[in-house]
């Protein structure tokens, strides 16, 4: 009884990582373009382009907006146009097929909440990466794409291990700390050296631990997006926090997710062909 209660405390620890939730994405709120639906966006870098009639240089930006979604619409990512004008769909549906946009268009579209309040006036940007944690907000271009390409590069990369930490106590253990890897007796001997006489000692040991709080938080988040929107990556993230982090309470359902997750990575890939043979037909 007490390991089922462990189970499932673990789990809702798990499905309570930060998953993105976007707000304002309904008909309603939808003013030029293709609907697309939260699930859409899940596991996508998404770019968020505030931009408004009114403002001129939020007019020229379009274009530039429309050539970074060109550029890798192949990609894991999608943009989204964020309207904070007050004008009527007809006007910005105007706007938007005179400098040729292809992504959808909605009005007073972000995240909930919002990552940056008071941003000011448009042009803006947002860029999120696919665990729905905002890595630029802004009002430049250049920038932004930055962003959106290191955002995309870092899809399918193994989470880092040490964080931001400055190894100089703990020089050997920067090489060992690597997503896959068995890190539970490392945690044992750092929690050990948190109450090191030495406070350097002391302090180093306990930002590692925190670097490894933080990536497990990371792969938890992983594990929640892709569930839905890649469920053969979710497996394969499965699998390494397993090894990870053998002896963690969450680990007995995680294995109990593959079995369905197999199942689903199996659908979705019968749905992608289709989708392929649609668009081929199309062509």
């Amino acid at each position: 009884m007490k390991k089922t209660l462990l189970a499932v405390c673990a789990m809702a620890a798990l499905c309570a990582s930060a998953v993105p939730k976007w707000k304002n994405l309904d008909d309603k709120s939808h003013l030029f373009g293709e609907k697309i639906s939260s699930e859409d966006l899940l596991g996508n870098v998404v770019l968020v382009y505030y931009w408004d009639v009114s403002e001129e240089n939020s007019l020229k930006l379009l274009t530039d907006v429309e050539k970074v979604w060109n550029s890798f619409k192949t990609k894991k990512f999608r943009v989204v146009g964020n309207y904070v004008g007050k004008d009527d769909a007809a006007k910005v549906k105007a706007a938007a097929e005179k400098h040729k946009v292809t992504f959808p268009v909605y009005r007073q579209f972000t995240l909930d909440p919002d990552p940056k309040p008071g941003w000011g006036k448009a042009p803006f940007f947002c860029v999120v990466n696919h665990r729905g944690t905002a890595l630029y907000t802004g009002g430049g271009s250049k920038e932004g794409t930055e962003k959106v390409v290191e955002a995309i590069s870092s899809i399918g990369m193994p989470v880092s291990m040490c964080g931001d930490v400055e190894f100089k106590k703990f020089k050997g253990l920067a090489g060992q700390l690597k997503l896959g890897k068995n890190v539970t007796n490392i945690m044992k001997t750092l929690e050990k050296k948190k109450a090191d006489k030495d406070p350097n000692v002391a302090s180093e040991a306990q930002d590692i631990l925190s670097a490894i709080d933080d990536a497990m938080s990371d792969v938890k988040t992983d594990i929640e997006i892709f569930k839905e929107s890649d469920p053969a990556e979710a497996i394969k993230v499965i699998q390494l926090f397993i090894k990870t982090w053998p002896k963690d309470d969450a680990v007995a359902e995680l294995k109990e997710m593959i079995p369905e997750l197999k199942e689903k990575a199996k659908e979705k890939l019968k749905a992608d062909k289709a989708k392929a043979k649609e668009k081929a037909k199309e062509k």
